[in-house]
């Protein structure tokens, strides 16, 4: 269960096998679009982090030149899926090794001509792409193959190069640099072919083209391998090195090594299932978008909420980076845990600015996170289907959690590898800053004796500017009792590091306010019934079913949220009370869990990603794993079936889902196979119906677990 596959061209689907058949790693995304496909096709070499703004347009990461442009010509027929007859045609991903393979079979008025075409990203994290074009036909026909690099780019809000300039130099170059930075981003491309055949050049439409004319033999099989390269600020001899060497190496000898690779990964990270074999390839899909966004090969980097599919979201780092994607890093990949941590604490600077800029003082963290902690969320992030106006939204200023949900982060990294060392490297002042944030946020009610968190923005994005939201309070009080935890730890070891800290950012009063309230926080009471309010006023919302609220939709593109149908009902957008229950289970009794569940999931549209997998954790909890088994399966096909968000009012929102796929993960871990982590580790097993085993590997403190487990049985041995 490793191939990820679709038969049949399908047009309407072009965006989402874009996404689904995706290859890459974090500094590099190629699109799984056919080789014939240019920019109307959403054709994107995708360059996480290298971002860009172009006028007044959102600033978002680069797409670089596409060097697979290819395409087959039988005379002067093109052929191609939209033009040509087509016997057979799909498209193949082998999560396996990352490689994506495509084979049509076409039929000209008798003449059959099957093309292969396989591709992968290099994955030791170099932007290096190896492909073969393979073609074969059932007669001697003559063809002309065009292979090359297309300079007609999809952008969202771009275009973002500029000053293009083209050489062919043994290969084909193509430099362009970047509107706002000038940074220099530069596309290389070399095709050897099995029978030597000589190739003329040919500038067309804004490509640079190889052309090879020749006559095919029936059965006999011709190859061309494609070797391309993608720079950043990198100067041509570097370039030009780095193709010799792959040209040396060759693509059968590459794959050999990809695979070596992909198998090393595999291991620490594969979870086996015996019993339900779709659920087996869901779930090792979703590990292979954890793979391919690995931050191993970095000290500080993270993964945005798009992954490397596309602009998205301007390729922005959100809360699902910490709260959904880190438990994944932290079970199997450590460097890769310590790099998100590192990346937050890289951007204490910028979320001081942000915090400055509203008037507030400490640490801001960045909705849409970017380079150095910059925050690219704008005050309208959605634009009104009917009138085509921007929508005011409050993402970037009221939700303020963001800040507490990476200390939450960096807590459960220190507590799983206890590496306190990361604190003396900024972690520690990082905590104390978003404290500091939190108490100028924060509001201290006289006649209640309470601190309260007011004018806020929860996960639940459907309900703007409430008050005491249970997700958020729950997060300061969190953060709070945490500035106390490592006081006391640093002072038992006799390490004054703390206090040096202390003094060196002027952290006294703050330190003593924290004392003080740290109890008074006011997080929501469990009424009667056992229910916790999603915010102040939440319980006299407007009582409506989610399938009432629905239809009383004029577009299916329609924005539910601020003034939208929602606003005013109880209907939610997303897991919120359900997350903090999950977030902090130990803190409430499984009744609590059971009766919250039961009550808020009707109400929750799930109109995002996220909040599938929460619901699914809190019914393992309670015991209920057939109530979770769809919505494990939601969380982990979501980029299987594209039955996803595309568009947010007029905005574009489409690309895959990792948080979805950290969701699952969760949700296979800590929920079915029931992973509890203290300071030792425990199961309790609550396998749904069609699992009859898992098996998986854990890392906690140093060490390195195999767990193997049924309904009713497991055991944990240390490898």
């Amino acid at each position: 269960m490793w191939h990820i596959k679709e038969e049949g061209f399908d047009i309407n689907k072009i965006a989402h096998y874009g996404n689904k058949f995706l290859i890459g790693h974090l500094n590099l995304g190629v699109r799984g679009t056919l080789d014939e496909f240019g920019k109307a096709e959403m054709v994107a070499c995708h360059l996480p982090f290298i971002y860009d703004q172009v006028g007044q347009g959102w600033r978002e990461p680069v797409n670089a030149f596409n060097p697979l442009y290819t395409r087959l010509y039988q005379g002067s027929s093109s052929l191609d899926v939209f033009k040509s007859k087509i016997i057979s045609h799909e498209q193949i991903l082998d999560i396996s090794a990352g490689l994506y393979t495509r084979k049509t079979l076409f039929d000209d008025e008798g003449v059959e001509v099957l093309i292969t075409s396989k591709r992968f990203i290099c994955a030791s994290g170099k932007r290096r792409i190896f492909g073969v074009y393979q073609i074969e036909t059932n007669q001697d026909i003559s063809l002309t193959l065009k292979t090359g690099i297309d300079l007609n780019v999809w952008d969202l809000h771009g275009p973002h190069l500029e000053d293009v300039i083209k050489e062919v130099d043994g290969s084909l170059y193509v430099f362009g640099k970047t509107h706002e930075k000038g940074q220099i981003i530069s596309t290389a491309k070399k095709v050897t072919n099995s029978h030597n055949f000589k190739a003329s050049y040919q500038e067309d439409d804004q490509k640079m083209l190889e052309v090879y004319q020749f006559d095919a033999k029936a059965k006999e099989i011709y190859q061309f391998y494609q070797y391309a390269y993608i720079g950043v600020d990198e100067t041509k001899a570097v370039i030009e090195a780095e193709m010799n060497d792959m040209v040396t190496l060759g693509f059968n000898q590459a794959y050999v090594d990809q695979k070596n690779i992909w198998r090393s990964m595999w291991d620490d990270a594969d979870v086996e299932i015996v019993g339900d074999d779709f659920a087996q390839l869901a779930l090792r899909y979703s590990i292979y978008h954890l793979l391919i966004l690995s931050p191993r090969l970095s000290k500080n980097s993270s993964i945005p909420a798009r992954g490397i599919s596309g602009q998205t979201y301007k390729g922005a780092i959100f809360w699902d980076t910490e709260i959904f994607m880190l438990p994944f890093y932290l079970n199997t990949d450590l460097n890769s845990a310590k790099s998100i941590i590192k990346y937050r604490i890289s951007g204490l600077k910028g979320a001081k600015e942000k915090a400055k800029s509203y008037g507030y003082q400490g640490a801001f963290y960045a909705w849409e996170s970017q380079e150095n902690g910059f925050d690219a969320c704008t005050d309208y992030n959605v634009t009104d289907v009917f009138t085509n106006r921007p929508v005011r939204t409050y993402f970037k200023d009221k939700q303020v959690h963001i800040s507490g949900d990476i200390v939450y982060a960096i807590k459960s990294y220190i507590d799983r590898t206890k590496d306190d060392e990361i604190l003396m490297e900024g972690a520690l002042e990082l905590i104390l800053e978003v404290a500091r944030f939190y108490l100028s946020y924060g509001r201290y009610n006289l006649l209640l004796d309470r601190f309260e968190i007011l004018d806020v923005l929860g996960p639940d994005e459907y309900h703007e500017r409430v008050s005491n939201n249970a997700f958020t309070n729950k997060l300061v009080s969190m953060v709070f009792e945490t500035v106390i935890q490592y006081e006391k730890q640093f002072k038992d070891d006799k390490n004054m590091f703390f206090y040096n800290l202390v003094k060196k950012i002027d952290f006294y009063k703050e330190l003593s306010l924290i004392k003080d309230l740290v109890h008074k926080v006011y997080l929501k009471e469990v009424d009667k019934d056992h229910l916790i309010e999603q915010f102040d006023g939440y319980n006299r919302l407007k009582d409506i079913s989610k399938d009432e609220l629905l239809k009383q939709k004029l577009h299916p593109n329609e924005y539910l949220g601020g003034s939208g149908l929602a606003g005013d009902t109880k209907i939610i957008k997303q897991a919120d009370v359900i997350t903090m229950l999950y977030l902090f289970k130990n803190d409430y009794e499984k009744e609590i869990h059971e009766k919250n569940f039961h009550y808020y999931e009707p109400l929750t549209e799930h109109g995002s990603s996220l909040s599938s997998s929460m619901y699914a954790l809190i019914a393992c909890h309670i015991g209920k794993p057939e109530y979770a088994y769809p919505l494990f399966m939601k969380s982990a096909t979501i980029d299987i079936t594209g039955e996803s968000k595309t568009y947010a009012g007029k905005i574009y929102i489409g690309g895959t889902h990792p948080a979805a796929s950290g969701g699952a993960y969760m949700t296979a871990i800590y929920g079915f196979a029931g992973l509890k982590i203290g300071d030792i580790l425990e199961l309790e097993p609550r396998l749904p119906e069609s699992f009859k085993k898992m098996s998986f590997k854990i890392k906690h403190l140093g060490k390195q677990y195999q767990i193997n487990l049924t309904k009713d049985h497991y055991d944990m041995k240390e490898i």
